[in-house]
This record gives structure tokens, C-alpha cells and sequence, in this order.
């Protein structure tokens, strides 16, 4: 009886062990509380052991730019102006990597976890840099006249491929002169592929992020914001999808998050989902399942509405 006890013990802390692995970690940015400034943090899958990386970083537009090496053991950041750095999962070690161009050192722009930066150059032009060197890498995003790229490039998990926005009619006389298009493509830009079409007033295709295998993309379409000049509705609602990466279902997938939810991020095996929610007195982690069920606080932080210059933003769950 004692022999099958020990075992049964042995048997249930590794369920838990293997159960808590199963988990993961996840890694996010959030306000630091002073301007232009974002603090590094991590948080167990389950919402325990909760640690502030690194205490301030500089930002861009974009609220805090960092992500997981694909080798899993740093993490690349733009930690300081005008340059490429990386650190330790535990935030420590400041290492640059590499110096960025100044006429982007205040523009959005976004790593691959291979080191690569990427950003849009004059509205039609993806232009990427690996850190360390000064060669740089140059396609159209988009060839019709009448469209323009969005600035926001959105590197697979992996680094090899790239999601983007489109604003405009892509083949001349499309109809709809306010058709947003999200388009995936290799990160040297061959291999383009339509993964979703929008259309109307306001719309918007934003906050979009990869599964981690890189099979399919979550994104927001909709403003969520009234209209100043009273030409649209009040309200123009912001509704998140997901769609297969190789464009096999264009009009994608609806997902129902809560009402004040924004930039939605997978697990590792995509069966989960992590937001931010704003609530009446802060913005919290929470998460769901991947079809906007059950959702549920993970973690409280300290960013409040009134100091929340940037949300909580995920960047890699591992």
C-alpha cells in the first residue's frame, strides 16, 4: 500500500509539473507610469509568479516593441533610442545589437525573433534590417497607385513570414475605394497572400498577431470609436476574427471577446486566447477560450486608466 501511495504521489506532482509546463509563460509590455515609457514583465499561463523583467524602456508609436528570440533564451527589444538590443528572459544583460536608421528611430517599427527589423518606407515600401547590419532589404508591399500600406509589420513566431494592411483597391476598379485587405507574404515578400478582405466606413484592420505555429492570424476590423464629424454612426464596432493564414477563408472567422478587449493573443497551441480589458478602474490581462469563451481575468496590473498611457501588450506566450 505505501509503495502504491509514493508512486500515486510521483505520479500527481509530475501531472502538475507537466501541467504547469503545459502552461507556459507569458511575456507582455505595460505602461511604466512615466511618459514614453513601458516596463518588460512576464506571467505564468495560469496568472501566478508574476515579474517585472525590466523597469522602463523607451517606446515608438506603437507602445513598446519587443519579442522572443526564436531560440526561446532572450528576449530582442528596442530597450533603448535608436537602437536593437536584446536581454536575458530574466531582463537582465542589456546587450545592443545593432543600431537602427534615425529616420525610423521614432517610426513604428517591429522584430522578427530572428533579429530583423521591419518597417513601411513611403506608403508602398516593406523595408527590413537584421540587426548588426547595415544591408537592408526593399519590396513593394502593394503595386496598385490607389493603395497604401498601413505601418504596422507583423513578423511570424518564426521570422519567416510577415503580416501586413493594405488600404485601397489593390486591382484597378475594385468597386470599394475603402476595402482594407490583410496580407501575408515571406519576409523577403515573395509568396503574397490575401488572408482577409474588409470593406466600409471606418473600418479598420488592427491588432494583429500569428498563432505560433503560423497556420492563422487574430485581428481586430472596426474602429470602436464614435465619428467627431457626424458622417457615421456613433459607434462603428470594433469585432475581432480569425483567419487561415494561407487565405483559404478570406472572410474569416468571428471570435466574441468582451466589449473593452483589444490586442488578443494565442497560446502556444492556439486553444486559448490572452487580451487586454479595459475595466472601470484599470486595464487587465484576461484570457478566454480561442473562441472568446469563458473569459476571465488572468492578472491586475498596475496601469490604470489614467495613467495607462499603453496597454498591456503580449508578445510572446512560450
Amino acid at each position: 500500500m505505501r509503495r502504491w501511495s509514493a508512486a500515486a504521489t510521483l505520479c500527481l506532482l509530475a501531472s502538475l509539473i507537466f501541467a504547469s509546463a503545459a502552461q507556459g509563460r507569458i511575456f507582455f509590455t505595460v505602461s511604466a507610469g512615466e511618459p514614453h515609457l513601458v516596463a518588460l514583465w512576464s506571467v505564468g499561463g495560469s496568472g501566478g509568479g508574476a515579474r517585472k523583467l525590466r523597469a522602463r524602456m523607451p517606446v515608438g508609436p506603437e507602445g513598446g516593441v519587443a519579442t522572443l528570440s526564436r531560440d526561446g533564451q532572450r528576449i530582442l527589444c528596442i530597450c533603448r533610442n535608436g537602437e536593437i538590443d536584446s536581454v536575458r528572459l530574466d531582463g537582465t544583460h542589456l546587450r545592443r545589437l545593432g543600431p537602427l536608421p534615425r529616420a525610423v528611430r521614432y517610426g513604428i517599427v517591429t522584430l522578427s525573433s530572428t533579429g530583423r527589423a521591419f518597417w513601411v518606407n513611403g506608403n508602398r515600401r516593406i523595408v527590413s534590417r537584421q540587426a548588426g547590419s547595415r544591408r537592408q532589404q526593399v519590396f513593394r508591399g502593394v503595386a496598385a497607385p490607389e493603395a497604401v500600406l498601413d505601418e504596422r509589420v507583423v513578423p511570424s513566431p518564426d521570422g519567416r513570414r510577415i503580416a501586413y494592411v493594405a488600404c485601397g483597391c489593390l486591382e484597378s476598379a475594385c468597386g470599394d475605394e475603402d476595402v482594407q485587405t490583410l496580407l501575408a507574404a515571406n519576409a523577403d515578400g515573395s509568396d503574397r497572400t490575401v488572408v482577409f478582405r474588409s470593406s466600409g466606413l471606418a473600418k479598420e484592420i488592427w491588432e494583429v498577431a500569428w498563432s505560433s505555429d503560423g497556420s492563422k492570424l487574430i485581428f481586430s476590423d472596426g474602429t470602436g470609436e464614435g465619428d467627431p464629424k457626424g458622417e457615421l454612426p456613433v459607434s462603428y464596432p470594433r469585432e475581432y476574427f480569425v483567419a487561415p493564414a494561407d487565405g483559404s477563408n478570406p472572410a474569416g472567422t468571428r471570435v466574441v471577446l468582451p466589449l473593452n478587449a483589444s490586442d488578443p493573443f494565442f497560446s502556444p497551441d492556439a486553444t486559448r486566447l490572452i487580451f487586454s480589458e479595459r475595466t472601470r478602474s484599470s486595464v487587465e490581462l484576461w484570457t478566454s477560450g480561442s473562441d472568446g469563451s469563458g473569459p476571465a481575468p488572468l492578472l491586475p496590473t498596475s496601469c490604470r486608466d489614467f495613467r495607462c498611457e499603453f496597454s498591456p501588450r503580449v508578445f510572446a506566450w512560450r
